[in-house]
């Protein structure tokens, strides 16, 4: 398994099981998320939204990936939407993601 695959499964983990620990051990204390509308959250929001267990990711796909980044896509299920894929582009300094930005598309 890539480390890119192996953090986006931890991610899943934490939606799965609501337990935020499978995913804050990549995460920095400054990590910030960017949705697609480019509305940025902090860990602390991040957190609240992954412990809700509302979506699953699922079918990743890795582009590109070394030692500062990972570029990859994953689908999404989530009850009540039609199902989805996302891009994601996510860097890393000192070991830890700091930055994840997604494009969330959806099936018509």
């Amino acid at each position: 398994m890539t480390k890119a695959e192996i953090v986006l499964t931890a991610w899943d983990k934490t939606l799965e099981t609501r337990d935020f620990s499978h995913l804050s051990v990549f995460l920095s204390d400054d990590f910030q998320f960017e949705d697609t509308t480019g509305e940025v959250e902090d860990l602390t929001t991040t957190k609240s939204w992954c412990i809700l267990g509302e979506i699953r990711i699922k079918n990743f796909k890795i582009i590109r990936e070394n030692e500062d980044y990972i570029v990859a896509t994953h689908d999404v299920v989530q009850d009540g939407k039609p199902r989805s894929n996302v891009m994601v582009y996510a860097e890393k300094a000192n070991g830890k993601f700091i930055y994840w930005k997604i494009q969330r598309a959806f099936e018509m």
